[in-house]
Formats: structure tokens, C-alpha cells, sequence
């Protein structure tokens, strides 16, 4: 932990939810250059060497994930936001292949990414911008963010009826009893809010959504993959990695850590 102070976590029976009670709010100072460099509050990201080397790092097998969830429901292309974007790998990544993507960020991030080229819009852009996304994309955000119902309600006003909201976030079901154990819960500077599929469901409903649910599709096994990776401290691919047989590993993690169960929105 960067903060010395002592955190306090609460619970929800009723809804499974948890989220730290007194978390900080000076999120300028958190997410700076060393928070997305791998300096700051979670060693594990290396945001802006993801974006400088797209092919190279392991991060773009969960891009390879995500580009596959988008032509599941948008097989002849969308307009996609990606919300919480960081500097912008994700946003760069699937420009290239032609997609027609937008990020929304604020802070460091927001001002790194555009200097190098990436199309990312502020708070008031995205107001202007009701009703206009087909897809959006919110990878490993809603655990930051204190007050999720806001985040969603601010997203589901982007989109037209409809368009679909993909998002990933740990969850906590199968923690339930050991939540302090998690590595979600161990950066509590930066992860503040931990849901089960059945709270994110609560959540969607309360923001205008639809779930859905994609349970174990192939999309997962990229995603599965690269969170494996990340988590044992490999940053970058190799052809050895590739040969491991990781339809079987994917799908027995995804068994002991149900990273499919947690559902999508469609926008109502």
C-alpha cells in the first residue's frame, strides 16, 4: 500500500457487495506517470510499454479477447468507447485494424494518450456524445471507482438502445470467505469496489442494462491468458508460451475463479 492509513473494508450481505469505506480521493497523485508504469499503487501494470509495443507484451492477448467479444455482437464493425481507458492500448490496438474507437479518460492517462496520437475524449465530450455508442468496453475499471451506479448510469447514457456494454472485473464469489486473501482486495489504494456476478447484475439492472451472460466463450480463453500471465509476472510473449495447451488451463481456471460468470449490459 502507497497510503499508510489503515482501510476499512465493508460488506453487504444483501447484495454481495464490498468496497472500502474511507478510500482515497486524491486520484490525481494515484493514477500518475509511475501508476502506469508499474511504479505506483499495482506493480502488476505496465500500461505505457502495452502501448508502445502492442505485439510484444502479453497484453495483447486480452486485447485479442476483447476484439473477439466485439465481433460476437458486432460482426460487421460498431462505433465502440472504450470508458477508462488509460493511455490508450486498447484504443490503439483495435484502430489499427480498422475499428472506428474512442476512449474516455481523464488525468495523466487522458493527456499521455493524446500526445501520442490516441482519440480520447473528457467528461464533457462524452455528455455530448448521448446515445451514440454501439459497444463499450470497461476493462478492470468499475473496481476503482467508489460509487459504480454513477459510472454505469454516465455510461449507459453514451449508448444507443440496444448496444452492449462488455466489462471485466474480478470476481468475488469464490473468495466469499476468504476476501482479504484476494489480490483484488491487497492494492485498497487503487481497488476499492469488489462485486459478485449477482451485485453486478443488481448494478446493470439499476443503470438501464439488460445482463447478459457469455459464460466460457472462446473469448475468455485470450482473456484467461493474459490475466494468468499477469499474475505470475510474465510481461511478454513468447512462442513458448503459446505452445502450452491453454484451452485446458483457461478452462480450469475459469472453473476455480468463474472470470466468465460476470455478466454484460444491453442497454434498454
Amino acid at each position: 500500500m502507497l497510503d499508510q492509513r489503515r482501510f476499512v473494508l465493508r460488506h453487504c450481505e444483501a447484495c454481495r457487495f464490498s468496497f472500502v469505506e474511507n478510500h482515497r480521493t486524491d486520484y490525481r497523485n494515484l493514477y500518475d506517470q509511475d501508476y502506469y508504469t508499474g511504479k505506483g499503487a499495482d506493480p502488476l501494470v505496465h500500461y505505457i510499454e502495452e502501448m508502445g509495443h502492442p505485439d510484444r507484451t502479453v497484453r495483447y492477448y486480452e486485447w485479442q479477447g476483447i476484439r473477439t467479444v466485439q465481433r460476437h455482437f458486432f460482426p460487421e464493425g460498431c462505433r465502440w468507447l472504450d470508458f477508462g481507458c488509460g493511455p490508450g492500448g486498447l484504443v490503439k490496438h483495435a484502430s489499427a485494424s480498422g475499428m472506428d474507437v474512442t476512449g474516455f479518460e481523464e488525468g495523466w492517462a487522458a493527456e499521455y494518450g493524446r500526445q501520442h496520437g490516441i482519440r480520447i475524449i473528457d467528461a464533457e465530450a462524452l455528455e455530448e456524445h448521448r446515445g451514440w455508442y454501439d459497444f463499450v468496453t470497461a476493462i478492470e475499471v468499475l473496481e476503482h471507482i467508489p460509487e459504480p451506479l454513477g459510472a454505469l448510469r454516465k455510461i449507459r447514457r453514451s449508448m444507443r438502445p440496444g448496444a452492449v456494454l462488455f466489462l471485466t472485473t474480478g470476481n468475488a464469489r469464490p473468495w466469499r470467505r476468504a476476501l482479504l486473501k484476494w489480490s483484488y482486495t491487497q492494492c485498497p489504494d487503487v481497488h476499492v469496489a469488489f462485486y459478485e456476478p449477482e451485485t453486478m447484475e443488481k448494478c446493470l439492472l439499476a443503470s438501464g442494462f439488460t445482463p447478459g451472460y457469455l459464460h466460457s466463450h472462446p473469448a475468455y480463453n485470450d482473456i484467461i491468458k493474459y490475466k494468468i500471465l499477469k499474475n505470475v509476472g510474465i510481461q511478454h510473449r513468447h512462442r513458448i508460451i503459446d505452445a502450452l495447451p491453454w484451452k485446458l488451463i483457461t478452462r480450469m481456471v475459469d472453473g476455480r475463479y468463474k472470470v466468465s460468470a460476470m455478466p454484460y449490459g444491453i442497454a434498454v
